[in-house]
Protein backbone atom coordinates (compact mmCIF):
# COMPACT_ATOMS: atom_id res chain seq x y z
CA UNK A 1 0.00 0.00 0.00
CA UNK A 2 1.37 3.33 -0.79
CA UNK A 3 1.94 6.46 1.79
CA UNK A 4 -1.08 8.89 1.69
CA UNK A 5 -4.11 6.52 0.54
CA UNK A 6 -6.39 5.96 2.13
CA UNK A 7 -7.70 2.11 3.14
CA UNK A 8 -10.72 0.15 2.82
CA UNK A 9 -12.20 -2.94 3.54
CA UNK A 10 -12.93 -5.39 0.92
CA UNK A 11 -15.76 -8.49 1.45
CA UNK A 12 -15.51 -11.80 -0.05
CA UNK A 13 -15.98 -15.66 -0.03
CA UNK A 14 -13.34 -17.88 1.29
CA UNK A 15 -12.96 -19.05 -2.28
CA UNK A 16 -11.93 -15.78 -3.82
CA UNK A 17 -9.19 -14.98 -0.86
CA UNK A 18 -6.34 -15.36 -3.58
CA UNK A 19 -7.56 -12.97 -6.08
CA UNK A 20 -7.57 -10.71 -3.57
CA UNK A 21 -4.86 -7.70 -3.22
CA UNK A 22 -4.97 -6.29 -0.06
CA UNK A 23 -2.69 -5.82 2.90
CA UNK A 24 -4.45 -8.26 5.54
CA UNK A 25 -7.07 -11.37 5.08
CA UNK A 26 -9.18 -11.63 8.01
CA UNK A 27 -11.13 -14.48 8.32
CA UNK A 28 -14.74 -14.07 9.94
CA UNK A 29 -15.56 -17.67 10.51
CA UNK A 30 -17.51 -19.18 13.58
CA UNK A 31 -15.05 -22.45 13.02
CA UNK A 32 -13.34 -23.69 10.13
CA UNK A 33 -9.63 -24.02 8.79
CA UNK A 34 -8.06 -21.18 8.68
CA UNK A 35 -6.66 -20.21 4.96
CA UNK A 36 -2.91 -20.12 4.67
CA UNK A 37 -1.71 -16.50 5.26
CA UNK A 38 -4.84 -15.35 6.57
CA UNK A 39 -5.98 -13.94 10.59
CA UNK A 40 -8.73 -15.68 12.35
CA UNK A 41 -11.07 -13.38 14.08
CA UNK A 42 -13.89 -15.04 15.27
CA UNK A 43 -14.96 -11.98 17.22
CA UNK A 44 -16.46 -10.73 13.66
CA UNK A 45 -18.44 -14.23 12.90
CA UNK A 46 -21.72 -14.98 14.02
CA UNK A 47 -21.70 -16.72 17.97
CA UNK A 48 -21.94 -20.13 18.17
CA UNK A 49 -25.67 -20.02 19.38
CA UNK A 50 -26.39 -17.80 15.71
CA UNK A 51 -24.70 -20.05 13.77
CA UNK A 52 -26.43 -23.43 14.99
CA UNK A 53 -29.68 -21.29 14.97
CA UNK A 54 -28.88 -20.73 11.38
CA UNK A 55 -28.28 -24.32 10.52
CA UNK A 56 -30.74 -26.03 12.26
CA UNK A 57 -33.93 -24.29 11.79
CA UNK A 58 -33.18 -21.48 8.51
CA UNK A 59 -30.72 -23.12 6.44
CA UNK A 60 -32.32 -24.25 2.74
CA UNK A 61 -35.57 -21.97 3.83
CA UNK A 62 -36.13 -18.90 1.85
CA UNK A 63 -34.83 -16.17 3.30
CA UNK A 64 -36.90 -13.35 3.54
CA UNK A 65 -38.51 -15.82 5.81
CA UNK A 66 -35.25 -15.86 8.74
CA UNK A 67 -32.98 -13.26 7.41
CA UNK A 68 -34.53 -10.42 9.47
CA UNK A 69 -34.59 -12.48 12.61
CA UNK A 70 -30.42 -13.07 11.61
CA UNK A 71 -29.43 -9.59 10.78
CA UNK A 72 -31.30 -8.15 14.23
CA UNK A 73 -29.64 -11.02 16.31
CA UNK A 74 -25.78 -10.25 14.32
CA UNK A 75 -26.12 -7.08 14.71
CA UNK A 76 -26.74 -7.18 18.59
CA UNK A 77 -24.00 -9.68 18.90
CA UNK A 78 -21.70 -7.30 17.01
CA UNK A 79 -22.28 -4.54 20.20
CA UNK A 80 -20.43 -6.97 22.39
CA UNK A 81 -17.28 -5.47 23.63
CA UNK A 82 -15.28 -8.14 21.58
CA UNK A 83 -17.34 -7.10 18.83
CA UNK A 84 -16.49 -3.52 18.78
CA UNK A 85 -13.15 -3.79 19.72
CA UNK A 86 -12.58 -5.89 16.15
CA UNK A 87 -14.63 -2.99 14.43
CA UNK A 88 -12.09 -0.44 16.26
CA UNK A 89 -8.95 -2.06 15.14
CA UNK A 90 -10.41 -2.26 11.18
CA UNK A 91 -11.35 1.11 11.59
CA UNK A 92 -7.49 2.33 12.90
CA UNK A 93 -6.15 -0.27 10.18
CA UNK A 94 -7.75 1.27 7.07
CA UNK A 95 -7.62 4.95 8.66
CA UNK A 96 -3.85 4.08 8.67
CA UNK A 97 -3.90 3.20 4.89
CA UNK A 98 -4.44 0.07 4.92
CA UNK A 99 -6.80 -2.42 3.01
CA UNK A 100 -8.28 -5.42 4.42
CA UNK A 101 -10.05 -8.16 3.12
CA UNK A 102 -13.28 -9.79 5.41
CA UNK A 103 -13.81 -13.55 4.01
CA UNK A 104 -16.01 -16.32 5.21
CA UNK A 105 -17.58 -19.13 3.59
CA UNK A 106 -20.64 -17.72 1.85
CA UNK A 107 -21.25 -17.47 -1.79
CA UNK A 108 -23.73 -14.69 -1.74
CA UNK A 109 -23.09 -11.47 0.19
CA UNK A 110 -26.48 -10.38 0.67
CA UNK A 111 -27.44 -12.95 3.16
CA UNK A 112 -24.22 -12.92 4.46
CA UNK A 113 -22.75 -11.44 7.89
CA UNK A 114 -19.53 -9.59 6.30
CA UNK A 115 -22.31 -7.62 4.52
CA UNK A 116 -23.63 -6.34 7.63
CA UNK A 117 -19.89 -5.77 8.71
CA UNK A 118 -19.51 -4.01 5.62
CA UNK A 119 -23.07 -1.72 6.91
CA UNK A 120 -21.44 -0.87 10.20
CA UNK A 121 -17.81 0.08 9.18
CA UNK A 122 -19.46 2.36 6.20
CA UNK A 123 -21.54 4.66 8.67
CA UNK A 124 -18.13 5.25 10.54
CA UNK A 125 -16.68 6.99 7.01
CA UNK A 126 -15.13 3.10 6.22
CA UNK A 127 -15.29 2.69 2.26
CA UNK A 128 -16.22 -1.11 1.23
CA UNK A 129 -16.47 -2.84 -1.52
CA UNK A 130 -17.76 -6.78 -2.27
CA UNK A 131 -14.98 -8.36 -4.37
CA UNK A 132 -17.15 -9.76 -7.79
CA UNK A 133 -14.53 -11.93 -9.99
CA UNK A 134 -14.71 -10.25 -13.45
CA UNK A 135 -17.36 -11.63 -15.93
CA UNK A 136 -15.69 -13.47 -19.08
CA UNK A 137 -17.79 -12.64 -22.11
CA UNK A 138 -18.36 -15.90 -24.32
CA UNK A 139 -17.13 -15.20 -27.66
CA UNK A 140 -18.16 -16.54 -30.68
CA UNK A 141 -17.58 -20.16 -31.60
CA UNK A 142 -14.43 -20.88 -34.07
CA UNK A 143 -15.00 -23.24 -36.57
CA UNK A 144 -12.27 -25.99 -36.03
CA UNK A 145 -11.14 -26.98 -39.81
CA UNK A 146 -11.45 -30.96 -39.83
CA UNK A 147 -8.15 -32.60 -40.20
CA UNK A 148 -10.40 -35.84 -41.88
Amino acid sequence: MQDNQQGYIITSSLAMADKLTCDEIWQITFSGQVIKGARWVPNLAPSAPLFNKYRLLWQGRPEEEWWPQYEAAFKEEMTSHAGINQLRQLWKLVNEGKVIALVCFCADHKYCHRRLIAEILEKSGIRTKEYRPPVIEKTAVLDQPSLF
